[in-house]
């Protein structure tokens, strides 16, 4: 029967189980079932070469190779703490025959054995082009896929293999460092026939017999670095860190044209990277694969790429038994004794000079890192050791927001509420229904006038998260028409630019419900409603603001930049009354004569720096110590995503933040305008005097 074991959601099928008796290290004591690397045999001291410079082995070596050709191709069990354990081929042959950068070999890890595990099932899977791997710092996994690619030049003729970083500089240090020196120390029976001078710094070209090559080389971090011919093994290395200028998910999306040929895979890829700055950095391009690469929810997945990732705990230095196995938990009396006398130091008065003391380890890896080494860490400190040490999916992005307008990990705390919660918004459609008040004399006339009526469209532009408390509440003063419900609902809206617009276009329209306190708890303070869809004319966008003003019997402060017509439109409908006009907190206390206009310039520098005031106060609140923010009553994931990205330098992309803030100048305008500072009292009248010439 087939043996599977359970890895990150995947049942890998494990080859077949040899008897105990036949798996390397059996028989011996506990304690000496360890992984060694061990050297070469002595018959390897003196190796000749014949004419053509190729390896000429005697029979006794020969045998040696191909024992080990074996094992690097089909992996071996063996016997590690009285654990029968299965070491897939490209596993034993990093284990066995990589040198890291440091000079040193690779050192068991069961993690690193259980991702192995994983890759190969994976591999083996043909819609599948890579893994996405989130990492710890200092994981090992750049060497990991280093090795695989000097593997897979190795063990097959007219490989195209390629490597980039963040950076030249790193792509070409990974290269020299991680691929082209592990490469001169491998024995003599894994090294091909090098073409060019073997500490080549550019690329590696291996020949093989027969005429065979193949072939590695490294690219600085540019979307045309590997975009035609045929790639067999690509590393992809920290694509949470590339430029801006160079888009991981669309640099991603050209190498993987090269993988495939037609609808046949012909090459891999892995993505091996630490977090990092989400919203301006590469963090937020790492995301787009990341979450494309999610095999939970379709296959073949978006970008035929599969995620993967292990808790910073796992594997964690310091945390690690003598047989390789994480001490996630509370360590074993064994565990114990092992780990303190490696790591714990202390001098000839006792007192403590290493980093983990006994207390440290009688913790567990998974409470070390979850609660000790965060303790006292505030702010970004905390958001960069929770960056370099992620303990699941969310606190890898979770807290990758420097550069953030706002508390990036507040934001994230919300989208995973609402991703478990799942708010429930109503999609409808806003439509004009005429209303008739009878006359309540006879000779007057009955009147007429319009309201608006809510119908359920699958394709609405509307998004309603709640209904207002008094719909059309709003009242004709002599024909022009006044809403009524102002110190409930307040409309914010970011509007077109152009009268017709070409393919249409996605102006934002945004009902915010103002504070509403009963006994004693807030229950407002939160978008209810937003509106997002294509509109060809304005005066069509403008009659959606129009009804969402009488639904919710509130004003509506547009972004005035674009254009002003809508002014026109409300007027012509008797509505003038529904247009906010210039918030106080939006008027500059040092200019005489503010131009009071129906709405906000955007285009006015102090109204424009008010704008992100404002969306602070109400995103993080007012105190630097408490929280008293109001982002955690955001219900809508696609303004939050939009916050978390906020860059008020170029605020064209943020059309939802920029609703909102529209929304908020009014309710926050009147609490938080400036005050002038009172005249000067003249206790004694004053004249002017004109002296004669």
């Amino acid at each position: 029967m087939s043996e599977y074991l359970e890895i990150y959601g995947t049942n890998v099928k494990l080859p077949e189980r040899p008897k105990d008796e036949d798996a390397e290290n059996y028989g011996l004591p506990r304690k000496e079932q360890k992984w060694r690397r061990g050297e070469l045999p002595p018959i390897f001291d003196n190796v000749e070469y014949d004419k053509n410079k190729r390896l000429d082995l005697t029979p006794e070596q020969d045998a040696y190779a191909e024992q080990e050709l074996k094992k690097c191709r089909n992996g071996i069990w063996m016997w590690i703490g009285e654990k029968l354990r299965c070491i897939p081929g490209r596993y034993y042959f990093y284990l066995k025959y990589y040198i890291l950068e440091d000079g040193n070999p690779p050192e068991f890890r069961e993690a690193d054995r259980i991702y192995f595990l994983f890759w190969q099932h994976w591999f083996h899977i043909l819609w599948c082009l890579g893994i996405v791997r989130i990492k710890k710092r200092r994981q090992g996994a750049s060497s990991q896929s280093c090795s695989n690619i000097l593997y897979e030049a190795i063990f097959f003729r007219n490989s195209n293999c390629g490597l980039l970083s963040k950076t030249r500089e790193d792509s070409k240090a990974t290269f020299t460092e991680m691929v082209s020196n592990a490469y001169q120390l491998l024995p003599p029976f894994f090294k091909q026939q090098l073409q060019g001078k073997e500490d080549s710094v550019t690329e590696l070209v291996l020949v093989h017999e027969k005429g065979a090559s193949s072939k590695i080389s490294y690219k600085a971090p540019v979307l045309n670095a590997y975009d035609r011919g045929r790639m067999s093994y690509v590393l992809l290395d920290e694509g949470g860190k590339y430029p801006l200028d160079v888009p991981a998910s669309r640099l991603l999306a050209i190498i993987s044209k090269t993988l495939t040929k037609g609808v046949k895979r012909v090459g891999w890829i892995d993505c091996p990277s630490t977090v990092n700055e989400l919203t301006k950095g590469g963090g937020a391009e790492y995301k787009k694969i990341f979450d494309s690469a999610n095999q939970f929810k379709k296959k073949p997945t978006i970008n035929r790429l599969v995620r993967f990732f292990q808790p910073a705990y796992e594997a964690y230095e310091g945390f690690i038994d003598e047989f390789g196995d994480s001490v996630v938990s509370e360590p074993t009396e064994e565990q114990y004794e092992y780990l303190v006398s490696k790591w714990v130091q202390r001098n000839e008065e006792g007192e403590l000079i290493s980093e983990l003391s006994e207390d440290d380890i009688k913790l567990g890896a998974k409470v070390y890192v979850l609660e000790k080494r965060r303790e006292g860490l505030e702010g970004t400190d905390l958001e960069e050791e929770v960056r370099m040490n992620p303990c699941d999916e969310d606190e890898a992005f979770m807290y990758a927001g420097q550069g953030c307008e706002f508390n990036a990990g507040n934001i994230k705390r919300q989208l995973k509420y609402i991703e478990d919660e799942k708010p429930f918004l109503r999609q409808l459609r806003f439509i004009p229904e005429k209303r008739i008040t009878p006359a309540r004399f006879p000779t007057q006339k009955d009147k007429e006038d319009y309201i608006t009526k809510p119908m359920d469209d699958a394709k609405g532009g509307w998004f309603v998260l709640e209904y207002p408390n008094k719909p059309n509440y709003f009242a004709d003063r002599g024909g022009y028409l006044e809403p009524l419900n102002k110190s409930m609902y307040q409309v914010g809206v970011d509007t077109t630019k152009d009268i017709v617009t070409i393919n249409g276009s996605k102006p934002v329209i945004m009902v915010f419900k103002k504070s509403c306190i009963i006994e004693g708890e807030e229950m407002g303070m939160y978008p209810v409603a937003m509106w997002i869809a294509e509109t060809r004319l304005d005066i069509h966008f403008d009659e959606q603001v129009l009804l969402a003003c009488k639904w919710y019997g509130c004003t509506a402060n547009y972004e005035i930049d674009a254009r002003g017509d809508y002014y026109r439109y409300f007027n012509k409908q008797k509505c003038g009354a529904f247009l906010e006009w210039t918030p106080k907190v939006a008027q500059n206390p040092v200019k005489k004569n503010n131009k009071i206009e129906p709405g906000t310039r955007s285009g006015d520098p102090f109204q424009l720096s008010t704008q992100l005031q404002v969306g602070k106060m109400y995103i993080d609140g007012t105190d630097n110590e408490v929280y008293n923010g109001h982002v955690h009553r955001i219900m809508y994931p696609t303004l939050l995503n939009q916050l978390l990205k906020y860059d008020h330098s170029d605020r064209t992309p943020y059309d939802q933040c920029i609703a909102l803030f529209m929304c908020l100048l009014p309710i926050f305008g009147e609490q938080q305008a400036p005050v002038l500072p009172a005249s000067k009292i003249k206790v004694l009248p004053q004249y002017k005097i004109k002296m004669p010439a």
